[in-house]
């Protein structure tokens, strides 16, 4: 069943097998913290491990570049959050970010990856990963759940995995704002493909199916069973009512004591559960304040005669997600004989979660009623969220001096009732370079501050702050930015670079090579990049004429890569000046031999 020693990363999650190399993604998921994200391109495009180590940023710059027209993520509109520390590399995630909007008015909740991979040379057909979890991109750290299937598309369709190819296609048209047009062709071709795919199953199971909620109207009850369990976060009374109904036993719920604390007491013969040491955590159906250990995981498991099913994903036990079904939600079922997949006893055995649990008891002095004011903040603040995001915002840029006025613009003029301050600034820079932009309700153009190009985005960061209890809430939105320069992530990659230094580091990594040491991390994350030289060392390190030579001859095609920066970094006299003359002279043979040979 589920073994809390059957642990696994994120990122090797999302990492390409042995002999394959990453071709394309999509991700969903509620809410997004951008410094998560920017970590994940790294190990999609090198296949590295993760390390303790900051993340180098030129890797991240290369690998940003080589995957931001095939790698998308479809985030909740008002779902990303603000980054704990800047970063000028997040301005290359705001074409890759794409806010979204669920059709019937709730939260778009789901939290899958459709990963494909493919074999260099090989004229086979792709791999195909599908990841359902129920985690988002942030670095929460609390207990989740993740399915990881795989499978290779063949020429027929299969109808169970439908509806989640129709989720995938159906993603750019839920989009907050327009979408490219290969964009648009990705998630066509993932959706065909994902159709036509015959999945490996985990050992023990005959059957999979795909679950949408609120993608339409169509509704979906659980099958009846004889007995049930249910894991959640999040809990309504109505959610469990319609839960037992569908079942002759409700066996076991599994959630937060908080969660739990809200409800009417259980019946009888019902037990509930806690995580030992279980704590509160974000998600999409209570206002986004933290990440911090505890409870996520999302499990539904049903049996019946001598067989189990077992729903995972996204659906919290609650009236949004499984009654009203506002909510954009994926579950996938897994159905097989209970002798061999195990069944509800298995799950809460000392083999599966048992030494985790402890049986709820409700506080013997009571609930504490909560604090009224700060329960009236706290709405205030998450109607204000969505106000926000609802409102029809925008970035424009305009030239001052040497430098970029950014002034934030709204539509219409809106309401924000019961709060107190709203402050704005570039996710790229430091908060306290904010500003107060109250203004903007009013629709008055509001100024963000005069900035370098490569500061330059449209992920513009936001802090609410409640007229009583002090309360505050943060949230990034990536609006539509008018007058971006052309140059802005030219300015991006010469700061990145840095020096000669930092370009023959960038050129072999371009090249095949990695692992290479590289200092001042911080102060490149910080944005600031210094001005740095010529590194005699380093260049003495560097075999770099013998590795264009490996290149040519066994690869030529990177070396158009190589190509590409030259030419980008040769438009502006600034940036041309961190190329060593005695490599532009090596690099007149190669760029001749490439017109020999036609390339």
């Amino acid at each position: 069943m589920l073994s809390p020693d059957a642990r696994g990363l994120y990122t090797n999650a999302v990492c390409p097998p042995p002999g394959y190399i990453f071709d394309q993604a999509i991700a969903t998921t509620y809410s997004l913290d951008p410094a998560a994200l920017l970590t994940l391109p790294t190990h999609l495009a090198l296949a590295e491990r993760p390390s303790s180590a900051p993340p180098d940023p030129i890797k991240l710059l290369e690998s940003l570049r080589h995957l931001s027209d095939r790698f998308s993520v479809y985030v909740d509109h008002a779902g990303i959050k603000a980054p704990s520390t800047r970063n000028l590399l997040y301005g290359f995630l705001e074409s890759m970010v794409i806010p979204v909007k669920a059709p019937r008015g709730g939260v778009f909740h789901p939290k899958i990856w459709a990963l494909r991979f493919i074999e260099p040379d090989l004229d086979a057909p792709p791999l195909i990963r599908l990841l359902v979890l129920s985690r988002n991109i942030t670095f929460d750290r609390s207990w989740d759940i993740a399915l990881q299937l795989e499978g290779r598309p063949g020429l027929r369709y299969i109808a169970a995995n439908r509806p989640l190819g129709e989720l995938i296609q159906a993603l750019p048209a839920m989009s907050a704002q327009p979408v490219s047009e290969s964009r648009r062709l990705h998630a066509e071709q993932l959706s065909e493909q994902i159709r036509k795919t015959d999945w490996e199953l985990p050992e023990g199971y005959e059957s999979v199916d795909f679950l949408v909620l609120g993608n339409s109207r169509r509704a979906w009850s659980p099958p009846r069973a004889s007995r049930m369990a249910v894991i959640s976060p999040f809990l309504t009374d109505n959610a469990l009512s319609w839960l037992r109904n569908q079942t002759d036993k409700l066996v076991a719920v599994v959630s937060r004591p908080e969660a739990l604390n809200d409800l009417k007491p259980a019946p009888e013969e019902e037990k509930w559960f806690t995580l030992d040491d279980a704590a509160e955590t974000e998600d999409g159906e209570e206002a986004d304040r933290r990440d911090t250990l505890g409870l996520h995981a999302k499990v539904y498991v049903l049996e019946k005669g001598a067989r189990t099913k077992l729903y995972l994903g996204s659906a919290n036990a609650t009236s949004a997600s499984l009654i009203e079904r506002k909510n954009i939600e994926v579950l996938v079922e897994l159905a097989g004989k209970t002798s061999r997949v195990g069944g509800i006893d298995t799950l809460l055995g000392e083999s599966g979660l048992g030494s985790l649990l402890s049986e709820y008891v409700r506080p013997e002095e009571g609930i504490q009623e909560a604090d009224v004011e700060e329960l009236a903040a706290l709405k205030a603040l998450d109607s204000a969220k969505a106000v926000l995001a609802e409102v029809e915002l925008k970035v424009v840029c305009k030239p001052d001096g040497d430098a970029w006025q950014l002034m934030l613009l709204a539509s219409r003029e809106f309401q924000l009732p019961g709060i107190a301050r709203l402050a704005a600034w570039p996710i790229t820079i430091a908060e306290d370079r904010a500003v107060d932009i109250m203004g903007i309700t009013q629709c008055k153009a509001m100024e963000l501050g005069r900035y370098a190009t490569e500061s330059l985005t449209g992920l513009i960061a936001f802090e609410l702050a409640a007229d009583v209890k002090n309360l505050k809430l943060r949230l990034v939105l990536n609006l539509p930015i008018e007058g971006l320069p052309e140059n802005r992530d030219d300015a991006i990659f010469r700061l990145v670079l840095n020096n000669r230094d930092g370009f023959l580091r960038y050129l072999r990594l371009l090249l095949g090579e990695e692992g290479l040491p590289f200092g001042n991390e911080d102060r490149l994350f910080n944005g600031e990049g210094g001005k740095g030289g010529w590194s005699p060392r380093f260049s003495d390190e560097v075999p770099i004429l013998e590795e264009l030579v490996r290149t040519f001859s066994r690869n030529p095609e990177k070396l158009k890569d190589v190509r590409a920066v030259m030419d980008r970094l040769r438009k502006n006299p600034d940036t041309a000046s961190i190329i060593p003359p005695d490599f532009v002279r090596v690099w007149t043979v190669f760029e001749d031999a490439l017109r020999e040979a036609g390339r």
